[in-house]
């Protein structure tokens, strides 16, 4: 019997929550005697514990997130830096001593990654999953030199020590990562986004009187292309033809005119029970993700998945290599105009005749996306060190 840590030192109270339960479980088919403790800030841990029953033997543990010192941003390399440090105390202190057979740290950032760089020890596995800071590293970095320095960037350009990896959670995302700091190359593994079939319904039917619902899902803001969203439903929009945004909208979302939409973006968040019974009367979703999304495993992919609607989206390194593997799921655009120009046409015959063979892509990509069938390729890659 051994221990499994997992640390989840970024995520707010309500972020990646479907993500995190996810991994959980799948840690829980991969590895059945261990011993599992979850630790992450009081709020997270209360939202995230009451997905689990006591058979799950899951111990989960308050700590205290990543804060900047003095009051600093977070890319200030002085406030990071000691603020990571008083993370990898609060670590030491939660493991007292403990060797883990494997610790997962759910979200790294530039401070953490250097700290932990230095003090994690050779011989014991350390799993960094890449979420959103990866594509933020690679859109935006700043223009000081003595900050660039020892951002993320610089970070991801130095080869890991030991046994600590990092963890892409969408295909593609590896070799997308690697041509931008091939220092990464040897040291990432994928692990495809864990779903939960349990929340999700089955595939939605058209009915002949039933118009065709296209959704646009999570955070409403121009740089997720909701603008494009809102231009096609304004263009497009017929009681035969309906656009929901299910998700929060953003200051200058706010400000659109959404009066085209049949449900519009929310000031507020979105509760999860509430999302996923918004998307299931959608037939399609539409995502006009920007590029930085190559380097992302967009939840909302995620979400569109698992609820098996095909995807309108643009092509790049993450979703080719998912149609590569499971087929067509939807249809890909090489641009806006040619996305655009499939908004302008879409139509209940051409639904129909896709249906069939997109259904039957999300339906593998989601099994094998299940956490009981990505644990034994998960603990395999554990195994190997």
């Amino acid at each position: 019997m051994g221990l499994i840590a997992v640390f989840d030192l970024l995520s707010h109270e309500a972020m990646h929550l479907p993500f995190n339960e996810g991994y959980l479980r799948m840690l829980r088919v991969a590895f059945p005697q261990d011993d599992i403790e979850f630790f992450a800030r009081p709020g997270h841990v209360a939202a995230l514990q009451g997905c689990f029953a006591a058979s799950d033997r899951i111990t989960f543990q308050p700590i205290p997130p990543f804060t900047p010192a003095f009051g600093l941003s977070r890319h200030n390399p002085i406030g990071g830096r000691v603020g990571a440090w008083r993370c990898w105390q609060a670590m030491r202190k939660a493991l007292g001593g403990r060797t883990p057979r494997l610790a997962a740290l759910l979200g790294v950032e530039a401070n953490l990654l250097a700290v932990l760089r230095r003090v994690w020890p050779e011989d014991v596995a350390l799993h960094m999953i890449l979420h959103n800071h990866l594509a933020e590293t690679i859109s935006w970095r700043s223009r000081n030199p003595a900050i660039s320095a020892f951002d993320l960037t610089a970070g991801l350009r130095r080869k890991l020590p030991g046994r600590m990896r990092y963890i892409a959670l969408e295909l593609g995302i590896r070799e997308a990562l690697a041509e931008y700091a091939p220092a990464t190359t040897g040291c990432t593994e994928v692990l495809e986004h864990p779903i939960l079939g349990g929340e999700w319904c089955d595939t939605k039917d058209l009915a002949p009187d039933e118009p065709l619902r296209i959704g646009f899902l999570g955070h409403a803001s121009r740089s997720k292309g909701f603008g494009y969203f809102v231009d096609w439903a304004t263009a497009h929009a017929s009681p035969m033809l309906e656009f929901h945004a299910i998700g929060i909208a953003s200051p200058e979302a706010l400000a659109m005119d959404q009066t085209a939409l049949t449900r519009k973006a929310t000031a507020g968040s979105v509760p999860r029970p509430e999302y996923v019974a918004a998307l299931a009367p959608c037939h399609m979703v539409c995502l006009p993700l920007p590029q930085g999304y190559r380097t992302i495993a967009s939840g909302s992919v995620i979400d569109a998945i698992a609820g098996l609607k095909p995807i309108l989206c643009y092509r790049n390194d993450a979703y080719a290599a998912l149609q590569a593997k499971y087929g067509e799921f939807g249809f890909m655009a090489d641009d806006i105009t040619s996305l655009g120009a499939r908004m302008a046409n879409l139509d209940r015959a051409w639904y129909l005749a896709n249906r069939a063979t997109w259904d039957a892509s999300l339906r593998r990509i989601r099994s094998a996306r299940l956490p009981e069938n990505l644990a034994p390729g998960y603990r395999g890659i554990v195994e190997a060190g």
